[in-house]
Order: C-alpha cells, then structure tokens, then sequence
C-alpha cells in the first residue's frame, strides 16, 4: 500500500541532509542519524563521473525494551552537486528505507515532480511487510541497492537468524528530498533511528529505550557481474567525537568533509561510538538514540 507520511515523519525526515532543530517545546520526534561523504580516489570517482547501480549495507541489533514505534534504517545518496551536476544542480537522490521491530519496511520513494527535478515538500512512502517480527539482542543486515542513473530503487534485503527476504523495489523511483549545493559530486552513507510522539502508544506505561546499535556499515558501487566494489566501510572502531558536519554557505564545500568519518546528520541527532560487548566485529558499534522524552 502506499501511504502520505505521518506528521512526525513529515517533519523529521523532510529536509535529510541538513540541519533541522526543534525548539524548547516538547519535542516531537527525533531523527539520529550519522552520515559519512566518499568523492575522491578510486573506486568513487569512476562512479562519480558515470552513476549506476550502488549498495549500501549495515547490520543492526537492538535491546529487548526497544519500543515498537522505533523505525531505524540505512540510506545511500547520491549528491550532484553544482560544479557539474549529472542530472540536476544540487541534486540529491535518496534511497532510505525505515524497518521497525514488527517487520514493517518503509520506502521513501520518489514521483514524477521529483525525477524531473523539483524537491519533494513530504515523504511519500510505500509500506512492505516482512511478515514476522525482528528479533531482539540479534545482528541483522539491512542491504539497499539502487541505481543512481535510472534514479530507481532496485532491492532491499533483510538477513539473520532463520531469515532470508528480499523486495524487489525496482518500479519504485528516489526521491529527491531538497536542494543541496555541495561544491561536486559525492555520495553519501547514512545509518538513523528515529521516533515521533504521534506513531506512539498513548497507553503505554512503560516507554523502553529507543537506542539501536549498527556495525560493519559498507558501500559503493555493484560491478556488472553483480560483485559490490567498496568505496566505503566502517566498523565505529576509530574513536573520535561524532560532530556536526562542517557545513558553508552559500556552496557546502566538499573538501571541508573528511572523507569516509562520520559526521551528525543534523544537530538534534543523538549518535555515537561506544565500546560494547556484542559488537559483531571488532569491538564497538554506533549508537543511535531516537529518545524524545
């Protein structure tokens, strides 16, 4: 079914890429979102200078109290920026999709307005099911494969334990979520969770903790032959402050970014590395907390 986005998530994810703050009323919502930029050296810039099929691929594991309104996932985007865009200037091509505990997966896909050019103003979403539920204290990996050519969702998986499923999102088109005057081209890898007071239970006595771990997160382009070619991975095992992003105005200037180290996704986000036990590589993870109390 396809279905407009819920208030909470109008206002959360409309502008992703940028730096969105609430004020001192009570909050909302909250997207935690950590985000890392590749535009240089091989195997991106061959990519950069012709986009095709891409991936992106994280695994995910969250506590038993997580709360079922919790939607967490992973993003890919390919920013065209202004020196010598490949399809619009500032354009930025999203490829997120959301799963929450109860095995809903939402695609944030684009329209026609958006392929032609003209940013979205609200999600529009399609809602898949996985037909049973995650389990908790488990590693899954999330994988997203689109191409940034065609602008078009190709497919979405989700792997663990007894677990193997794959939706075939090739007739669903990106969206285009807002202009974004980065100096040139890039791409970008985001891993987010995010809650919103509306999608929660009003009756609920007890609100859990809304925190989920990600690990080995990677990227880049997928060959002809079907192989993934990295340009990017990252296992949170280089200890640094996750800060906000060195944003400039009015052209955001690419070489500012480090490449491949994470950064906030926007000021709100509650993210960062912390050293954990059941780190599925390695010995930490990345934490995101979507906590709006």
């Amino acid at each position: 079914m396809t279905a407009r986005a819920s208030a909470f998530i109008a206002t959360i994810f409309l502008l992703t890429g940028c730096h969105g703050a609430i004020g001192d009323q009570q909050r909302e919502s909250r997207l935690s979102c950590a985000v890392a930029l590749v535009y240089d050296g091989e195997p991106i810039s061959s990519f950069l200078a012709q986009p095709g099929p891409s991936f992106v691929q994280a695994y995910v594991r969250f506590d038993d109290d997580l709360p079922p309104d919790v939607i967490f996932g992973i993003d890919q985007e390919f920013l065209d920026g202004v020196t010598n865009p490949f399809h619009y200037k500032g354009g930025d091509w999203m490829s997120f999709i959301g799963i929450q505990r109860s095995g809903a997966v939402w695609v944030a896909h684009g329209t026609d307005e958006t392929k032609n050019g003209t940013p979205s103003k609200e999600r529009t979403w399609k809602i898949f099911n996985l037909g049973r539920q995650l389990k908790p204290n488990t590693w899954y990996r999330l994988r997203i494969e689109a191409d940034f050519d065609t602008r078009h969702f190709l497919k979405f998986t989700v792997e663990g334990p007894g677990l193997a499923k794959s939706f075939d999102l090739s007739e669903l088109m990106l969206d285009y979520p807002n202009y974004m005057p980065f100096s040139d081209r890039a791409m970008s890898f985001y891993v987010c969770a995010m809650r919103g007071r509306s999608l929660m239970d009003p009756n609920a006595t007890d609100r859990g903790k809304p925190v989920v771990y990600f690990d080995d997160v990677s990227g880049g382009p997928i060959a002809e032959n079907g192989g993934d070619i990295v340009a990017f991975e990252d296992g949170f095992e280089e200890s640094y402050e996750i800060g906000k992003q060195p944003v400039t105005a009015p052209v955001i200037d690419l070489r500012g970014y480090v490449q491949g180290r994470w950064y906030l996704e926007r000021d709100e986000a509650l993210f960062n590395q912390k050293m954990m036990p059941f780190a599925r590589s390695g010995q930490a993870v990345g934490v995101a907390d979507a906590s709006i109390d």
